[in-house]
């Protein structure tokens, strides 16, 4: 796989089109449309529903996306580990929240781990409340999961 078609696409789709894209990295689009039909020959799948002149990811653009985003982000996190070495890597903090939880309160239970004074890498996996958040607890690759479980009893007059 060519790490710099994953670039021009994961740029693509993180601002939205190719044009801006382009605009951002100084690119020209047909050098960027080019680059990314490239990568989808490469996987044998499109990544994006063209309609018309705008681009939309499809299921596997949206994996890729994920997979992509997590490269560019943990690279630009080592170019920054690296030019203030030797204080070495943010400690890592994986978290399992429920969909059931509004993003809201999920900030402020996550809040005092941003407000440490050691950097923190903070990983923050959305699930269904399901046995998997278990399940992802009990295998050690998440540290904490919130979860709530409403409870509610009507008692009905006689």
């Amino acid at each position: 796989m060519n790490l710099k078609h994953l670039y021009y696409f994961w740029k693509v789709a993180k601002h939205g089109g190719v044009l801006r894209a382009g605009e951002a990295i100084h690119i020209s689009p047909q050098t960027l449309s080019g680059q990314i039909k490239l990568l989808e020959e490469e996987f044998g799948t499109a990544l994006f529903n063209r309609k018309g002149r705008s681009l939309e990811l499809n299921e596997a653009g949206k994996l890729a996306f994920e997979y992509a985003d997590e490269m560019f982000v943990l690279g630009a996190e080592l170019d920054q580990v690296i030019r203030n070495f030797p204080t070495g890597r943010p400690a890592e903090f994986r978290v399992g929240v429920s969909d059931a939880i509004p993003k809201s309160l999920a900030y402020r239970l996550l809040r005092p781990a941003v407000r440490l004074p050691n950097p923190v890498r903070i990983i923050c996996r959305e699930w269904r409340l399901t046995r998997q958040c278990g399940a992802q607890s009990a295998n050690g690759s998440t540290n904490s999961i919130y979860a709530f479980q409403l409870r509610a009893s009507l008692t009905m007059p006689r």
